[in-house]
């Protein structure tokens, strides 16, 4: 009975308040431990659908463990001979309310008054590359607010369902949920655990919380 009460201790140990402290205080660049991935961050540009720059530099964070995750499918998608593209990761609030003012839908844009998974720094936004960097074929262009866009969507070129199947197996392999409506949106598992967050993307160093 007493091993089983220990075991049942460590089972929570995870979930307990401390850890879930510490893994909100930790994010990574993921620049800063691969470079091979491809960073396309749209919004650092006025290539996205507000056409302007609302990111101050085009840099990919999320919380560490995530990032861990995304460095595992590249791995993988290496020895395949693919590369990701990263479009879009942490996001701040403030940044959310600007993309709720313009498109206030749901299905496309998460309320910020409930948060965003993006805004956990537990989101990416991504596609696939072939090993020269070349941008493999989607069922849609990033950021298509259209029923185009959904996973369930079967008017898609044969090669574009073909790579958006490899994008998605290989992103569930790697611990991601793809999100119905954007076949580019994949969410961390336990991105619960991480809070809502509105500090600001900065250029260079860190952005966490204090």
């Amino acid at each position: 009975m007493k091993k089983a009460f220990v075991f049942f201790l460590l089972f929570l140990l995870p979930f307990s308040s401390g850890f879930a402290r510490e893994l909100d205080m930790v994010l990574a660049d993921i620049a800063d431990y691969d470079s091979s991935i491809i960073l396309d961050i749209r919004y650092a540009t006025t290539n996205n659908f507000t056409g302007r720059k609302v990111y101050p530099a085009p840099r990919c964070l999320l919380r560490r463990d995530v990032a861990m995750k995304l460095l595992k499918v590249q791995e993988n998608l290496r020895r395949m001979g693919y590369l990701l593209i990263v479009f879009d990761c942490y996001r701040p609030v403030s940044v959310q309310k600007a993309f709720w003012a313009i498109l206030p839908d749901e299905r496309y844009v998460a309320d910020p008054a409930k948060g965003s998974r993006h805004n956990r720094g537990a989101a990416v936004d991504v596609s696939l590359a072939d090993s020269s960097g070349r941008p493999l074929e989607m069922p849609t262009g990033y950021d298509d607010f259209s029923e185009k866009a959904s996973r369930s969507w079967k008017g898609a070129s044969p090669e574009a369902q073909r790579n958006s199947m490899l994008l998605e197996t290989v992103m569930r392999a790697g611990g991601f949920e793809p999100f119905p409506p954007e076949w580019w949106h994949f969410d961390a598992s336990g991105w619960e655990l991480y809070p809502v967050s509105d500090f600001p993307l900065e250029k260079t160093g860190g952005c966490e919380e204090d």
